[in-house]
């Protein structure tokens, strides 16, 4: 079985989504409405700005949705898909989670669009202090490291972030209670740390504010059941219940990113849904495909970046 898997921020590149911007109509007509919505010239920034523009978190995540489902609508069209027939499920990385929404029919492009470009806002304004950090952790197994974090006594807030795979964690938080840990995991086998370029220490309790009005904002919107599936970030598990949506993607501000527990689960053969073996990221970047291929052993991940890439959907 196949799944789709939607990138989060920090794939975004400038000049990404542009081949196909010039080749297929679909996309074109995408970043032009997405310009529309937001009624900026998004897709300027995204073809032209300098690196630092588009990275900014208000302007890097309605980037990287608007070229994933760019990339999307030409895959759809020019190969003929029907998500439904073709997928048993989707899922996305933190903001990826919205572009997995868009594919499976729970949100239309007028509404996500919006929300993404709300939430990016909500986001890069979360740390007014200006001393939250976001930091990898290289190299210890996620348990362990786990109770590194349970038993870790100190002052302010470091909470895990992201648990991407096995061996590969980011913590989140205060910016001296992170390197208080920083130095700890070290001292317990770590074998490296990396300091994330964001604007703001994200998915732990320090985004509380930014999560309330987010949650405010989607019992404002009209989901629709999805098909195929969606599995979410908070829980690592799937659920197709719009009610709950809010919910799970605004508490998804404040929780750990399940990546590894999403990709176990959706391989698992007594999982809820059939063996899934075939994995195809679409949009920008292809850091989903690493992780999956750590992840597990058996399937195949195919990242599609490039319309060359639309090749191996015939695989």
């Amino acid at each position: 079985m196949r799944v789709f898997i939607f990138p989060g921020q920090g794939s975004q590149k400038v000049g990404m989504g542009k081949m196909w911007y010039d080749t297929y109509p679909e996309a074109k007509r995408i970043f032009q409405k997405v310009d529309q919505i937001l009624d900026e010239p998004l897709s300027k920034i995204i073809f032209e700005g300098s690196d630092e523009l588009l990275t900014r978190t208000e302007n890097a995540q309605p980037a990287i949705l608007t070229t994933s489902i760019a990339m999307l609508e030409v895959i759809k069209a020019y190969k003929n898909i029907d998500i439904p027939k073709f997928c048993c499920a989707t899922a996305g990385h933190s903001l990826g989670e919205y572009t997995a929404l868009y594919a499976s029919g729970a949100i239309d492009l007028e509404s996500v669009v919006k929300l993404v470009k709300y939430r990016g806002q909500l986001m890069s304004k979360s740390d007014k202090s200006g001393n939250g950090k976001m930091t990898a952790i290289i190299g210890l197994e996620i348990d362990h490291l786990r109770k590194l974090i349970n038993n870790f006594e100190h002052k302010g807030v470091c909470e895990l972030a992201n648990d991407n795979s096995n061996g590969q964690v980011v913590i989140s938080g205060d910016k001296y209670a992170v390197d208080e840990f920083k130095n700890h995991a070290k001292k317990e086998g770590a074998k490296l740390t990396i300091d994330l370029k964001v604007s703001a220490p994200f998915h732990c309790s320090l985004m509380k504010q930014a999560a309330d009005q987010m949650e405010k904002k989607l019992k404002s919107i009209s989901f629709s059941s999805p098909k195929p599936i969606v599995y979410f970030n908070v829980n690592g598990s799937p659920s197709n219940q719009k009610e709950k949506f809010p919910v799970l993607l605004s508490k998804q501000i404040i929780s750990t990113v399940k990546w590894r527990e999403i990709i176990e689960s959706m391989a698992n053969e007594s999982g809820p849904y059939p063996h899934v073996d075939k994995f195809f990221e679409i949009g920008p970047g292809n850091v989903l495909t690493s992780l999956v291929k750590k992840i597990i052993k058996n399937g195949e991940c195919f990242s599609i970046q490039n319309p060359d890439d639309m090749d191996n959907f015939n695989k």
